[in-house]
């Protein structure tokens, strides 16, 4: 409904808010704890080479949160918070979920998590869920061969009281409905309406729940209070959203060649024909589109993909106010999905002999802030659009032994001796 201040309102609402004081959900930030990871990198060569500052920063810190011991640091503080502080909760059947990075973050920390089990005696079990496939140190990982049968049955196993923990990448962080999980443990960025659809996998009701956990290792507090903020009263767009923006990204899409409307319909048909999607299939449907975007020049692979996210995000933002009845443009949507998380990645690689001399000197966790994360207020959207690729600006280039220096003053605050790795 659009008011005399030319922004947008609900017909009707029913807040976040009046939903939690009616015992319809509960509040999943009453129980928040951050941590904050510091640590130090060490140069182990004698060659100072040079690089793009920004994007050896960026991989330098990939090389931290994905390095085995960083890793083995959370996961005993997860693991041993479970146990002493969650296992007994909801008369005992209380089950936790760890929210990870990225498909090869989910399969380290399941085999970090089943070793850490095991070496502490403890008897329940952890699963993991994650798409597609993944190699990692010479050998090759799936979510049925790391569990133990179909990742069409990963979630009706977790029902099981054997299986407590949850691992996922990408995976039940919308629309799981699982009233026992109690207890989130986040190593991954959130932000806007992701951080308040993934932390509201535990905001289901129990007849003996009456609270839940969050412990945040990878986001700030008041990033998530203005996600939830956002969502928690009244939402109002300040302008209305033009939906023909979608069907002109619908008709670039497929000028490029890269799929066919049998592909989508296809697709579509797997991801709703089943209860549990069978993953396996859905990225052999994809293989003929992939085959065809690996035939575009690396201009237009990368245009692609730019339109490719902006019709997600936009799809994704107007399905939220506008009823759709064009059935195509869902499994549109569905599709590209899939097909955006199948692509290669655009990341910059460091050479790898660099990497290779490269390795973490200290590392600590801290715990930052506990407690109740207040609320209030509702948010305010603009509308949504189409961003414009733009001129990238110059690299800075720096050499490597300035770079981890830096990093190092950033992020080393606070260790000493004890911190160092033996």
């Amino acid at each position: 409904m659009k008011g005399e201040d030319g922004k947008f309102r609900p017909f009707h609402l029913y807040s976040m808010k009046q939903a939690i004081d009616e015992g319809f959900i509960l509040d999943v930030l009453q129980n928040y704890t951050t941590y904050t990871a510091y640590w130090k990198l060490l140069k182990t060569i004698e060659d100072d080479p040079r690089y793009d500052k920004q994007k050896a920063s960026h991989l330098l810190r990939s090389f931290v949160e994905i390095h085995e011991h960083a890793i083995g640091q959370k996961v005993a503080i997860m693991v041993d918070h479970f146990a002493g502080s969650v296992l007994h909760r909801i008369a005992g059947r209380a089950k936790a979920m760890i929210v990870t990075r990225s498909r090869l973050h989910a399969v380290r920390y399941k085999l970090a998590v089943d070793a850490y089990i095991k070496e502490k005696g403890y008897a329940f079990k952890a699963l993991v869920a994650f798409s597609g496939t993944v190699e990692d140190g010479g050998k090759t990982y799936t979510e049925a061969g790391m569990n133990g049968f179909s990742d069409t049955q990963t979630a009706k196993t977790f029902d099981q009281d054997a299986y407590r923990i949850l691992i996922v990448a990408n995976k039940f962080q919308t629309g799981f409905d699982q009233p026992l999980l109690h207890t989130m443990y986040v190593d991954k960025k959130l932000g806007g309406v992701g951080a308040v659809q993934t932390l509201s996998r535990l905001n289901r009701t129990h007849p003996d729940k009456s609270e839940t956990m969050v412990l945040d290792f990878a986001n700030e507090v008041e990033a998530i209070q203005e996600a939830f903020s956002d969502y928690y009263e009244t939402t109002i767009l300040s302008a209305g959203t033009d939906p023909n923006l979608l069907y002109d990204a619908e008709s670039r899409l497929a000028d490029y060649g890269v799929y066919t409307i049998e592909e989508v319909d296809e697709v579509a048909q797997l991801v709703f024909g089943k209860v549990e999607v069978n993953s396996g299939k859905v990225y052999a449907a994809l293989a003929p589109a992939k085959g065809r975007y690996a035939g575009l020049g690396d201009d237009e692979q990368k245009d692609f993909k730019k339109l490719l996210d902006d019709f997600i995000r936009l799809y994704g933002f107007l399905a939220q106010v506008i009823p759709f009845q064009d059935a195509s443009l869902e499994k549109l949507f569905v599709f590209a999905r899939y097909l955006r998380r199948s692509l290669p990645g655009e990341q910059p690689q460091l050479p790898k002999e660099v990497l290779e001399k490269v390795d973490m000197a200290s590392y600590r966790i801290q715990e930052m802030s506990s407690g109740s994360l207040s609320l209030g207020g509702g948010g305010i959207f603009d509308p949504q659009g189409e961003k414009g690729l733009g001129a990238k600006p110059e690299p800075e280039v720096e050499p490597l032994s300035r770079i981890i220096e830096e990093l190092n003053d950033r992020y080393g605050l606070g260790l000493s001796d004890e911190h160092k790795r033996t």
